[in-house]
């Protein structure tokens, strides 16, 4: 059983290939970190040291008994609607649950630009 902060392997929800289908979404301008906390210090200094580092910019999946939550904070252009943009958003995440996984999709909208 994985405590809800641990980020989800690569597998059916792979955060990588959720960042990029977020990413593709006309009206996304960015994709932060879904939680600011100590837990990416680590990879922050990295990236100040080398470029050889996963980037923390991404959409996330945390795993708990419950099932798994799926995290998209994002940027977004200010000549879109932004109910428009984040109901896309998580379409595009919904379409990529498997049917007979237990997901949860939220979409955090951080900043207008």
């Amino acid at each position: 059983m994985r405590d809800i902060d641990t980020p989800q392997p690569h597998g059916p929800l792979d955060p990588e290939i959720l960042t990029a289908s977020v990413a593709e979404i006309d009206g996304v301008r960015d994709i932060f970190p879904a939680t600011a906390s100590l837990t990416l210090a680590p990879q922050l200094i990295a990236t100040i040291v080398t470029t050889a580092v996963d980037n923390p910019h991404r959409v996330d999946v945390l795993s708990d008994a419950a099932g798994e939550m799926i995290t998209a904070r994002i940027g977004i252009r200010r000549d879109t609607p932004a109910p428009h943009t984040a109901t896309r958003v998580a379409d595009a995440l919904l379409a990529q649950i498997p049917e007979d996984a237990d997901a949860t999709v939220r979409i955090q909208i951080s900043r207008i630009a």
